[in-house]
C-alpha cells in the first residue's frame, strides 16, 4: 500500500501461529505429506504472506479452486493442484503451466488426454472421487472401472487419488464408511498418493491420516479459526477510530433510529463497516475493544462505519485503533461471536473481508 495514505482497517495474520499450527497438524499425521490449501486468497488472509510460511515449513504442494489462483502461485515453483473441477477452456493453459488437475469423470479424463497429445506431453491428473459430499467425482462405487479406463490414456500421469468429508467427526457412520471405501480403493490401484482427511479430517477422524492415506489438506485449521481444533489463533482485524463525539440522551444512531441513546454518551465512529467484512448481522450487537475495553456496537453497521460506545474508555481519540475481532479462542471478541451473530462460520467470515482491508503479515 503507498505510504502516503493511512490504513482504515487492516488483518493482521502472523507467520509464526501459521507455521506452528501446520507443525502440530501435520504431528497428529502418521508422516503424512502436507498440500497447504490456499484457494480464495489464503481464506481472504492474503496468499502472499501465508505462502511463504508454508514454504518455509516445507510444504510443497499448494491447493487452489481456480486456474487463475493457480497462475498466480506460479512463482513459488512447487506443485499447484487444482481440488475441485476444471472447465473446459482451463485445460489448455492448465496443462501449459504444469498445473496438477483433477479428473471428475472419464469424459473430463479424455478431454485433459487429447488436449495433453495435442501439446505433445503428458498431463498430471489426480482421480476425484465422490465418496460422499455429492459435489464433484467419481462415484466410489463405479470409481474402480473408471479408473482403469482412466489408466488406459496414453497421455496422462495418474499421481494419486483423494475425496472429501462431508462430515468429520468421531463416530459418524458415514464417515468410517468413507475411510474404509477409499482404503479399499486405494489398495486397488496402488497409486501413489491418496488423501481424505483436510483440516477437520486431520483433527478429528485419525483414520484419515494414516496408510493408506499419506497426504493431509491443510486449510482453515492452519489459520487457527477453527473451533476445537487448539490451534495458535492467527488472525486480528483491526481498525482505527475516525471520530469521537458527546451524543446527547434522547439521540439516535445510525440507519433507521434503531438504537436511541438512554443517556448522554460517547460515541466512537470507526472506520469499517459491511464494505469492510463487519457482517450487518452485528446491528446493536457485539463488541469491539479500544484500549483494553469491551465497547459495545451502537445502531446499524453502515457501508464504511460503526458506531460504538465509548463510555468505558473516556481517553479515547480519533486515530486510536479498535480490535474488531481475533482468532483467539475464548477471547471476549473471538471471532466466533461473528459467526454466532450472522449464524455462519469461520470461513465465511474471513472470506468476506472485503480486498480494500490492508493484509499485513506479523512475526
Amino acid at each position: 500500500m503507498n505510504a502516503a495514505f493511512s490504513c482504515r482497517a487492516r488483518l493482521e495474520v502472523d507467520r509464526a501461529a501459521i507455521r506452528s499450527n501446520v507443525r502440530a497438524l501435520q504431528s497428529m499425521s502418521q508422516g503424512c505429506d502436507v498440500l497447504g490449501v490456499v484457494k480464495a486468497n489464503a481464506y481472504g488472509l492474503g496468499t502472499d504472506i501465508v505462502v511463504p510460511a508454508l514454504l518455509e515449513e516445507g510444504v510443497k504442494i499448494l491447493g487452489v479452486a481456480t486456474l487463475a489462483e493457480a497462475a498466480e502461485l506460479l512463482k513459488y515453483g512447487v506443485e499447484l493442484r487444482m481440488l475441485s473441477g476444471v472447465m473446459p477452456e482451463e485445460i489448455a493453459p492448465a496443462i501449459e503451466m504444469g498445473v496438477t488437475l483433477p479428473v471428475i469423470d472419464f469424459e473430463t479424463a479424455v478431454a485433459i488426454d487429447a488436449e495433453a497429445a495435442r501439446q505433445k506431453r503428458k498431463a498430471t491428473v489426480q482421480l476425484a472421487i465422490d465418496s460422499g459430499m455429492g459435489r464433484v467425482g467419481i462415484r466410489l462405487a463405479e470409481a474402480g472401472e473408471t479408473a482403469r479406463k482412466i489408466l488406459a490414456l496414453e497421455n496422462l500421469n495418474v499421481t494419486g487419488l483423494y475425496s472429501h468429508f462431508p462430515k468429520a467427526e468421531p463416530g459418524d457412520k458415514g464417515s468410517e464408511e468413507q475411510i474404509a471405501g477409499m482404503s479399499t480403493l486405494a489398495q486397488t490401484l496402488q497409486l501413489p498418493q491418496c488423501h481424505l482427511a483436510a483440516s477437520e479430517g486431520t483433527l478429528f477422524m485419525p483414520g484419515a491420516s494414516c496408510p493408506p492415506f499419506n497426504l493431509i489438506r491443510l486449510g482453515i485449521a492452519m489459520y487457527g479459526v477453527l473451533p476445537n481444533s487448539g490451534m495458535a489463533g492467527a488472525v486480528k482485524f483491526k481498525s482505527r477510530l475516525a471520530a469521537v463525539r458527546r451524543c446527547p440522551a434522547g439521540g439516535t444512531v445510525s440507519y433507521g433510529r434503531l438504537h436511541k441513546l438512554s443517556s448522554e454518551t460517547l460515541v466512537g465512529t470507526v472506520a469499517a463497516g459491511y464494505a469492510d467484512g463487519v457482517p450487518l448481522a452485528l446491528t446493536n450487537k457485539g463488541f469491539f475493544r479500544v484500549n483494553g475495553k469491551l465497547c459495545p456496537i451502537l445502531g446499524r453497521v453502515t457501508m464504511d462505519y460503526t458506531m460504538i460506545c465509548l463510555d468505558a474508555v473516556p481517553e479515547a481519540k480519533v486515530g486510536d485503533e479498535v480490535e474488531l475481532f481475533t482468532s483467539t479462542p475464548g477471547d471476549s471478541i473471538d471471532i466466533a461471536n461473528w459467526c454466532t451473530y450472522k449464524r455462519t462460520h469461520s470461513w465465511d467470515i474471513l472470506c468476506a473481508i472485503s480486498p480494500r482491508v490492508v493484509r499485513q503479515g506479523v512475526n
